[in-house]
């Protein structure tokens, strides 16, 4: 007998392209039946947990394939405030933290995430001037939404130990006309130490966050996910992955997660990233390979492109480390097993991403990628029409997030112009030339909800139903955006044959959906809500 039969009118098992009537059987961590026709009463026993789910949808939980895990456990507390994604200026900005931080009187250092350019009408970026006003006596740690930039105060300054004399290899911070750090820390070396700072929490505070997060993250209906975030393989990182292996191992778990640490820092034998894959190797906490950026983004002009900005005539990007060195790095990894997976915006850092790729191929007999190391390009903004079929050529994943097109609020057609703008977010051209794509929301840059990716990828239209960029050739259809967001960020994580679909034998990852998606218009997707998520086999969460 059965622990678990769900069944219903639509069950979408992710290897059709429509849903069918049916029940799907779980039996401890497994699903032992999918049902055709067929309400599961043979599997019912005493002790089964009956739920018909009538015309709800029954699916696969969703794979994010891209989620910046303890960041995003920060961003999901009390701790951080989120509320300056709503700011409309820097003053704005400041009157919202500063309110923040008069409610919050006993916070160490005042944290928030989510103030953005293209919010602000592309005003010059802030400064430490208006937050030393507000807030003097706390350093005050502001990430910028596409998480590339980090606005401090003097106070924060000191703290990281910036001052006139700190230089960075990539980025920049730039100095005022006294000379001083203004407050700015761009790109990820520069934002090093701030970046820590709104990672790092007491071990109560931590446990608190991770267990709030986790129920965030099954509300949702994902059950896997990964962290992002190319740490270093420091005290601090690994302190942070001990945190959720002791929840693990007192049943507190509620997701897959997949992590990642910086590709740029690895040994000559990978000594370290073996280590990790040795300590964190069960089906629900799992060390996977590294990451590191090859580019910034254009909203910032730190996105690397093949011809110049559209709006600054002489500036084109640049990549953050020589080409050599993450050629070097990803042979390394490739070697000993282990995938990478590159941030690439602009088109010029794609291109990079595709050779560096082609050149660890080379390097260690890979054709083709015919061992199936799952190297990933992370966003792919836009590209160039020469470098669509390399994709699949290369066995290269894909990993956007198709929510950025609305974040971005049509920024591309000002930083790259019409004609180079027609391949933003191309996820029919890239289905089309036979590339593999894994979906995700890159959370916290945007919420968790996988209805809004899957809504942007099928409309190409923001919130209010209004298109954005100029390509909505560029759409795909419901079935492949759920394929994408099951099967095909289960493949970048290695575990299509244990994740992903509904079949006999695969982890019970499943989830009920209040609807059926198939059955209403596109443009109330937006409106679906998860009503039961199943991770493992295990309730963890029922609305």
């Amino acid at each position: 007998m059965a622990d678990i039969v769900l069944r219903g009118n639509s069950v979408f098992t992710g290897l059709e392209d429509e849903p069918f009537k049916g029940a799907v059987v779980i039996t401890g961590n497994r699903i032992e039946r999918v049902l055709r026709g067929d309400d599961g009463s043979a599997y019912i026993g005493e002790g089964t947990k009956v739920t018909d789910c009538g015309d709800k949808l029954i699916m696969p939980g969703f794979v994010d394939a891209h989620v910046h895990f303890f960041m995003g456990a920060a961003a999901a507390s009390p701790h951080m405030c989120m509320e300056i994604t709503n700011s409309v200026s820097e003053a704005d900005c400041v009157r919202i933290i500063k309110e923040f931080a008069d409610k919050h009187p006993d916070e160490e250092r005042i944290l928030g995430m989510g103030w953005f350019p293209a919010f602000w009408n592309d005003a010059p970026l802030p400064t430490k001037k208006s937050l030393d006003e507000a807030i003097p006596d706390k350093p005050v740690y502001l990430q910028c939404a596409d998480g590339h930039s980090i606005w401090t105060n003097t106070k924060g300054l000191e703290e990281c130990g910036i001052d006139k004399n700190t230089e960075v290899s990539f980025g920049s911070i730039p100095k005022g006309e006294d000379g001083e750090p203004n407050g700015m820390l761009i790109e990820l070396e520069a934002m090093a130490n701030a970046a820590l700072k709104l990672m790092i929490f007491p071990k109560d505070v931590a446990r608190e966050m991770l267990i709030n997060f986790l129920a965030e993250i099954a509300k949702n209906g994902i059950t896997s996910v990964c962290d992002m975030s190319p740490n270093i393989l420091n005290d601090d990182t690994l302190a942070l992955y001990e945190d959720v292996a002791e929840a693990e191992a007192e049943g507190l778990l509620t997701v897959r997660l997949h992590l990642y640490s910086d590709l740029v820092t690895i040994d000559a034998d990978a000594k370290k990233e073996k280590e990790a894959a040795r300590r964190y190797s069960s089906p629900m906490l799992r060390y996977m390979g590294l990451k590191s950026f090859v580019d910034g983004v254009t909203s910032t002009y730190t996105g690397f492109l093949l011809e110049p900005y559209a709006d600054k005539p002489d500036l084109l990007g640049s990549a953050n480390y020589p080409k050599e060195i993450y050629e070097r790095c990803t042979k390394i990894a490739n070697a000993a097993g282990f995938p990478v997976r590159l941030h690439c915006i602009g088109d010029a850092a794609v291109r990079w991403g595709l050779d560096i790729f082609e050149a660890a191929n080379a390097e260690i007999g890979n054709p083709g990628n015919a061992r199936g190391i799952r190297n990933s390009l992370e966003h792919v903004e836009t590209l160039h029409a020469d470098d669509v079929p390399r994709f699949a050529e290369l066995g290269v994943i894909v990993s956007p997030q198709p929510y950025h097109l609305t974040l971005d609020a049509n920024e591309k057609l000002v930083r790259l112009g019409p004609e180079r703008s027609r391949l933003e977010w191309p996820l029919r051209t890239l289905k089309e030339s036979g590339a593999q794509m894994a979906f995700s929301t890159d959370y916290p840059v945007v919420g968790l909800n996988p209805f809004k990716n899957i809504y942007a990828a099928i409309t190409r239209c923001d919130d209010e139903g209004k298109p954005t960029g100029i390509n909505p050739s560029e759409k795909i259809t419901l079935s492949e955006a759920l394929k994408t967001y099951t099967l095909g960020s289960a493949r970048v994580y290695g575990r299509e044959a244990e994740l992903g679909t509904l079949e006999e034998g695969k982890l019970a990852d499943v989830i009920v959906v209040d609807r059926n998606p198939f059955a209403i218009p596109e443009f109330e997707l937006n409106e679906c809500q998860v009503e039961k998520t199943i991770c493992d086999g295990k309730e963890v969460y029922k609305k």
